[in-house]
């Protein structure tokens, strides 16, 4: 036997040990996909799990009472275009209130409105954590927390 007959038979083993191992992670890739239902995991976040329902929407005719505004990121309350919740009343300020979500909480804070923002009937300064059926009133729109 020639020597490179031996280094041809060696590099021959080493491609089909080579090829065997690429054919068996593709196929626990394969088995894993076939156990899920080709279903992606969803994540476990606190985003999408929380919910705003309109109450009493006051003057602002755009809201319709019993309707669940979802929150999946930080909202804006106010009487300006650029809110993501518009309120056309008059005791409203321009930018009135954000809700906040930090760490699966939700907080509501004022943004130094002139008529306030109410908590469950207390005015609020600054921030506050919010819990599942809290009310929270903004000139005359009054909404409930979902959580």
């Amino acid at each position: 036997m020639s020597f490179s007959r031996i280094i041809a038979g060696f590099f021959g083993i080493v491609f089909i040990i080579i090829l065997y191992v690429i054919i068996y992670y593709a196929l626990k890739i394969m088995y894993r996909d076939v156990k899920n239902g080709g279903k992606k995991r969803r994540p476990t976040a606190a985003k999408g799990s929380y919910g705003l329902e309109i109450i009493d929407s006051g003057s602002s005719k755009d809201l319709k009472d019993g309707s669940i505004i979802p929150i999946r990121s930080d909202l804006t309350i106010g009487r300006k275009d650029d809110n993501s919740i518009v309120l056309c009343d008059q005791h409203v300020s321009g930018s009135h209130a954000r809700i906040i979500i930090r760490n699966s909480s939700l907080f509501i804070e004022d943004l130094n409105s002139t008529n306030g923002t109410y908590l469950n009937k207390n005015k609020i300064s600054g921030k506050a954590k919010l819990s599942n059926k809290d009310e929270i009133r903004i000139g005359t729109a009054i909404f409930k927390i979902l959580i």
